[in-house]
């Protein structure tokens, strides 16, 4: 799978996280806590054991997980101190809410980051009355100290601004702030909106086509509408329930879907694993797919999980631990063998067959099963 030693790493330290943002997989739409969180991290005993000599090649690490908030593992500082003891020129990332830690350990990460090729990626979407709106759980005035603190010392700063209806009002405030400061801000569209298409007298399913529909189509044209991203709470420890919902930018409210039903409840306890049936996937076997695999093409990527498991890429970590019905059989055959240890090193890890040969074949369509390709390669990763 990979042609050179690895450059990139990508790293869940911790799944742990103070926030509940709706969007994250970590929680039930920012409700109830899913199973599959361990509430783990990884301490800088696991950094060792990979080894000064593998991470001595790293060029560019990507504090950023799936589930979790890097500031939230306890020994972040200490874990970022070795890297820079084994590559004093790497590339640190740390992508975090703010939220987490105080101003005396964000002061600490400044200077040890300054005139280094290191930066810490805010993800605030708004200002003191509406970032929580999405950032839930994370209260402005720890966020904003801890920001304050670490821009104080001349560290190199991101700030990543997701936008939603409730918070362009504050982006002018934002980007003056980001001017004064030095620090770059990147405005982005946020993951979680879904377009619906909805016609006169009933829903229709969005991969509705004029061919089966016919007349149909004519009487009851399809409006495309953006649904709205719900945002549940805790009832009790199992069950959730709606709380407010969260509406796109720019959009008229006549283009928007809102229908949420705010009587459900959902109980954590009724979640089972899996993430799509199989069946819907097997008009790939046998077709020409081009996959342009992040990890290997732009960069020499792997990706390393709160448990110490090293996959791919964060993709293939999140459908594993979500349950998904394609990769678990491959992946449960390797799990134990994909964690480093005192005798199994990341380059032993590296050389097995799930990188030399489950997943190259996933990619190209060899697979031994009904479909041939990774679902997730395809999905992700295809042209």
């Amino acid at each position: 799978m990979y042609t050179q030693h690895i450059n990139d790493i990508h790293i869940e330290v911790t799944d742990r996280c103070n926030a509940e943002c709706p969007v994250c997989p970590r929680s039930d739409g920012g409700g109830q806590e899913m199973p599959f969180v361990k509430n783990q991290e990884l301490g800088l005993a696991y950094f060792k054991l990979i080894g000064r000599d593998f991470l001595s090649h790293i060029k560019h690490w990507n504090f950023c997980g799936v589930k979790g908030d890097p500031a939230s593992a306890q020994e972040l500082f200490e874990i970022l101190d070795y890297i820079l003891d084994c590559n004093p020129d790497a590339e640190i990332d740390i992508r975090t809410n703010g939220g987490a830690r105080n101003t005396k350990f964000w002061t600490k990460v400044g200077n040890r980051f300054k005139d280094k090729n290191c930066q810490v990626v805010w993800s605030v979407d708004g200002w003191e009355e509406t970032n929580h709106i999405y950032r839930r759980n994370v209260k402005w005035s720890k966020l904003f100290a801890n920001l304050s603190a670490y821009i104080s010392t001349g560290a190199t700063s991101k700030w990543e601004f997701n936008k939603f209806a409730h918070n362009m009002k504050d982006l002018d405030t934002i980007k003056a702030f980001c001017r004064r400061n030095n620090i770059f801000l990147d405005v982005r569209e946020p993951f979680g909106f879904s377009v619906v298409s909805h016609k006169t007298g009933g829903m229709v399913d969005s991969t509705d086509n004029t061919e089966q529909h016919g007349m149909d189509r004519k009487l009851n044209p399809l409006v495309s509408k953006i649904k709205t991203i719900p945002v549940y709470k805790k009832k009790d420890e199992t069950i959730s329930i709606l709380d407010y919902t969260i509406k796109p930018h720019g959009t008229s409210e006549d283009k928007i879907l809102d229908d949420h039903d705010p009587t459900a409840e959902y109980d954590i306890n009724d979640w089972k694993p899996g993430v799509y049936d199989r069946e819907d996937f097997k008009q790939y076997k046998g077709t020409e797919q081009t996959i342009d695999c992040k990890a290997t093409n732009t960069s020499q990527e792997i990706y390393i999980d709160s448990s110490g498991i090293i996959y791919p890429c964060c993709y293939i970590a999140g459908k594993h631990q979500m349950g998904d019905e394609q990769l678990n059989p491959y992946i449960e055959k390797y799990k134990d063998q994909l964690i480093v240890t005192e005798d199994h090193s990341i380059y032993d890890i590296l050389a097995l067959d799930y990188f030399t040969k489950v997943m190259p074949d996933g990619m190209n369509g060899d697979l031994d099963d009904e479909i041939g390709y990774c679902i997730t390669c395809v999905q992700h990763c295809g042209k």
